[in-house]
């Protein structure tokens, strides 16, 4: 394993390490034009923000998910169940995962309630076709980036241009998998419109978890006097799919042919450790059917030297879950039907003005989010134990409580420019956060609990120092206090065991202090190196485990400190041939956690990698383009019913290609392939849940 780790790592640095010396080669043209879509960027001028292109984005791949090229980034770690449809937390950057993340859709925050098992962000509505570029912002950014401890992921979607311009594709691939979408955009005088949409279905790797599952997207903008624009679009996706099914050799309906590996209920409360027999129970057949809708709006005005915008976004999920006897794949032993995200909304606005050599931004953003309604449709109660007669709401379902939860928060923040090479940032966020009490009634329990609701209210600053000691070099330090406060589901389920008494420890918001130091320096004017190091010392951690027969337990960890150094090395070898590289190192440490109370993981967080490098040269040849590149990840521990786990390492080689093969006037049409892990590398993302071998998908894709 260490000869994996260091050969990895010798990979992630060797095309790097000789392009100064080779970068004298590039004369700077390029072979070919590309007309870029107008892209928000959210970070300052000076601000250290990743952009992924669309071109990568939109690369034919077996997830059918813009979470593949962002495994590429320095600092970012994928955490799945499966390739595609996987529930939950999927992403983690600089070890926090996406409860601690903002997470933007053309800046405006999308992570969505999460309650019932849905997870903090619904990647199934960030398609390729509906998707221009992501930029990555880390850290302790701006006051107006809000309470995110990792940093910041905007979605940039298409938006009208000048002139019609449409796309169309399709690939297809290993596993049965199929990848078509259209997307097309103008604006004709002072309408403009943004049109995607797509089809995605796949059998799946593991037992049962095949995929289908369609997109679209629209955006409607509308430009009035006064340099006044509006505009409104949604987001909508429909998918069906399955739920992987325990496939192990203990059990009786074991099917060799596929891989083995554990259950994946998608949706919740989970049923599993309340059937008779357990996992054994439900199999082949059983799936999840999901519509997902948010629709937005917004009014932007521009002046000389400022703007202001105001954006509102409404979101509804509604959700099936059909179990199916793993004897029978006739009989239906339980279905459920979810209002899982019920009209939650969020209201946002902004305003920046140049004053002199300040810039001046103002805003803020008020939120209103809860539970929706489940109804129990169909239950087979011979299949259920004893506890079906305890937690009612398996049985009956619940009411919900829509607007439960509240949270509001205003911000100032001044960027002085005092002189070319140096610029300071200061900044102010007021938040406020409110939770009701939880009725038990709404959620078929018969008790009442100790504790009534949750107020919170802090101001929380930040700063930043940006200067430029040379031309070609660039320091940066940033500062941030930031709150993080419990989601819906760690709120429900902390104020639940207050009322069964079980491991309930008192509960808090998070609080993060944040540091950043940075260091940017062009070579040779052809080859780019970045170096960021962080630290965040953070109070009152939330975290979880999941208890058979008891569900979901949330509780405060005393205090967890990660830090890390993250490595970025580009480079120009020639008119045709570009490499990159980075590395990052991170390490996060716990004390006082009253689930660990043994210390298994020796203060070390779980599923946290200490090492992961990526590194890939970047081919450009005529008609051709391609790319060769490779993921590290180090091995992880955690801990599993009480035991210490150890994931292994795992390194992932993956090719893309396109080749041009008719161009004339704005018609191109390009032939692509990409291989995906295709050393076939055995690995997991999760733990139980082994990820797919080496695999092929190709297509073609025509633009006019």
């Amino acid at each position: 394993m260490k000869r994996t780790k260091w050969l990895s790592l010798l990979v992630a640095v060797i095309p790097v390490w000789f392009s100064p010396v080779l970068a004298n080669e590039n004369d700077g043209e390029s072979l070919q034009s590309v007309e870029l879509e107008e892209m928000v960027v959210l970070a300052p001028k000076d601000a250290l923000a990743d952009v992924i292109p669309k071109e990568r984005l939109q690369m034919p791949s077996l997830s059918g998910s813009v979470l593949d090229a962002l495994s590429e980034e320095a600092g970012v770690q994928i955490i799945r169940s499966a390739l595609a449809g996987s529930d939950g937390s999927a992403l983690r950057l600089r070890g926090f995962d996406e409860t601690r993340l903002r997470i933007s859709r053309d800046g405006v925050p999308i992570n969505r309630d999460g309650s019932y098992g849905n997870g903090p962000v619904d990647w199934t509505l960030l398609s390729g076709e509906g998707t221009s570029a992501i930029e990555i912002y880390r850290g302790a950014g701006p006051a107006k980036f809000g309470n995110t401890l990792g940093g910041v992921v905007n979605i940039v979607t298409p938006k009208p241009t000048k002139h019609p311009s449409t796309e169309i594709g399709t690939a297809m691939g290993s596993l049965d998998t199929l990848d078509s979408s259209i997307r097309h955009t103008w604006k004709a005088g002072p309408v403009g419109w943004a049109l995607a949409a797509g089809h995605f279905e796949t059998d799946g790797y593991l037992r049962n978890n095949l995929m289908d599952r369609d997109n679209f997207s629209a955006l409607f903008t509308f430009d009035l006097p006064a340099k006044w624009q509006v505009g409104a679009g949604m987001a909508y996706s429909k998918r069906e799919c399955g739920m992987a099914v325990y496939n192990r050799p203990d059990s009786p309906y074991y099917n060799s042919g596929d891989p083995d590996a554990d259950e994946r209920s998608y949706g919740g409360p989970g049923i599993g450790s309340r059937l008779i027999d357990g996992v054994y129970a439900w199999g082949d057949g059983s799936k999840v059917e999901d519509e997902n809708i948010g629709i937005n709006g917004f009014m932007e005005k521009k002046m000389g030297k400022g703007r202001f915008r105001m954006d509102y976004r409404l979101w509804n999920q509604d959700r099936t879950e059909t179990y199916i006897d793993a004897a029978d794949r006739k009989k239906i032993i339980y279905q459920r039907n979810t209002e899982a995200e019920d009209g939650n909304w969020i209201l946002q606005a902004q305003g920046a003005y140049e004053i002199g050599k300040h810039t001046i931004e103002a805003g803020g953003e008020t939120k209103s989010y809860g539970w929706g309604a489940q109804d129990v449709s169909i239950i087979d109660t011979s299949y259920f134990n004893g506890s079906i007669n305890f937690f009612q709401f398996v049985k009956e379902g619940f009411e919900g409580q829509t607007g439960i939860m509240n949270y509001h928060a205003l911000y100032a923040q001044d960027t002085w420019s005092i002189s070319p090479d140096l610029s300071v940032e200061l900044g102010l966020r007021q938040e406020w956060y409110t939770a009701d009490s939880v009725d038990p009634s709404a959620f078929g329990f018969e008790w009442e609990t100790g504790v009534s609701d949750m107020s919170e209210s802090t101001l929380d600053p930040r700063l930043a120092l940006t200067y430029r000691p040379w031309t070609s070099g660039t320091f940066s330090a940033r500062f941030g206090v930031t709150h993080r406060y419990p989601t819906s589901p760690e709120y429900f389920w902390w104020y639940l065991n207050n009322a069964t008494d079980y491991f309930n420890t008192n509960f808090s918001p998070e609080k993060a202090l944040q540091y950043e130091l940075s260091f940017t320096q062009s070579l040779a004017e052809s080859t780019d190196l970045i170096v960021r190091g962080y630290y965040y010392d953070v109070e009152d951690y939330i975290s979880s485990t999941s208890v058979p027969g008891v569900g979901s337990v949330y509780y405060n960890i005393g205090q967890v400190e990660i830090q890390g150094l993250e490595i970025g090395l580009s480079g120009t070898l020639s008119k045709m041939l570009r490499v990159w590289a980075n590395l990052t190192f991170q390490k996060g440490d716990k004390e006082d956690d009253p689930w660990d109370v043994e210390n298994e993981l020796s203060r070390q967080l779980r599923d946290f990698p200490e090492v992961m490098a990526n590194a890939g040269v970047d081919l450009t040849a005529g008609k051709f383009s391609g790319r060769l590149w490779m993921n590290y990840v180090d091995d992880r521990d955690h801990l599993s019913s009480g035991s210490l786990v150890t994931l292994d390492a795992y390194t992932l080689v993956n090719a893309h290609g396109m080749y041009r093969i008719w161009e004339r006037g704005k018609t191109r049409a390009d032939l692509e392939i990409t291989g995906q892990n295709i050393l076939d590398e055995e690995y997991e993302e999760t733990d139980g849940y082994p990820m797919a071998g080496a695999s092929v998908m190709g297509g073609i894709k025509i633009r006019f």
